[in-house]
């Protein structure tokens, strides 16, 4: 079995050690692979993005761990890229100019039209449901559906390997303001992997929901997995890592996981082979 991890974050973004940390992690795990994954700089104030005058020291330093290792683990450079329609930067532009190896497509912030409210679907929860009230008011269903229609935006106007946590916007609900057994959820998850498909994207199976505790279930879900596999959608295992300790964090237990569901084998990204 291929071990290894895509999805990292380190002290440039919001994770908690240098890179070399990570690389080292990663050796003594027997890893074959690792990518680094900082958040991109975005043009509005976060607190987990990288700052955009932080960009050329991340690239530096990932290309001389590239080098240093080169002869231990193979290292890739790349970004996990926010879209956010008329905010976020052309993905074409970061991996063009950088260049990157490769870049995860993410949507964290749902931007539903004109004027400056925005949802947060991640951090803490309270946040998530308030966003819900004041920018959707009170409607889940189009709160969730903008979370979609942004997402299939991205996977049909931005050149994206992967793409990340894609039903990420369960994680807070916990079935208490929708289902997604609903016929319109569903709807709406079969649009993306359309889109997905149609744009031969890899789907990440993402491991930190379930080993932080902050869901019952990966990202994807059971359900949108075996629509993976009927469709022939490739799928990887990342484990979504801010710390070290966490590069292999169920893992093991994700590749089980998609053996059970019916995958023969994990896809090998391209970037790999």
């Amino acid at each position: 079995m291929n071990r290894y991890n895509f999805h990292t974050h380190s002290h440039f973004d919001d994770g908690r050690e240098p890179l070399e940390n990570y690389v080292l992690s990663a050796i003594d795990k027997d890893l074959e692979a690792l990518g680094f994954s900082a958040h991109a700089p975005l043009p509005l104030e976060t607190v987990w993005a990288l700052p955009a005058k932080d960009f050329p020291e991340y690239v530096a330093e990932a290309r001389k761990l590239k080098v240093q290792y080169k002869d231990q683990i193979r290292l890739y450079l790349g970004l996990e890229i926010d879209y956010i329609p008329g905010i976020s930067e052309d993905f074409q532009g970061w991996i063009k100019n950088t260049p990157l190896d490769y870049c995860i497509g993410s949507v964290h912030l749902v931007k539903p039209g004109p004027g400056d409210a925005i949802w947060f679907i991640d951090g803490p929860a309270e946040g998530y449901f308030k966003g819900v009230e004041t920018v959707f008011g009170g409607d889940a269903r189009k709160a969730v559906t903008a979370f979609y229609e942004q997402s299939i935006q991205m996977v049909m106007t931005q050149p994206l390997n992967i793409i990340g946590h894609l039903d990420k916007v369960k994680m807070h609900n916990q079935e208490k303001l929708f289902s997604t057994s609903e016929p319109w959820y569903q709807a709406l998850v079969d649009k993306l992997l359309k889109a997905i498909k149609e744009k031969g994207v890899i789907v990440e199976l993402n491991t930190r929901g379930i080993y932080s505790g902050k869901s019952k279930e990966y990202f994807p879900s059971p359900v949108i997995l075996e629509k993976c596999l009927r469709l022939d959608i490739p799928v990887m295992v990342n484990t979504d890592a801010h710390h070290p300790g966490q590069i292999l964090s169920h893992f093991e237990e994700g590749v089980k996981h998609l053996k059970d569901i019916g995958f023969q084998k994990m896809k090998t990204p391209f970037f790999l082979v």
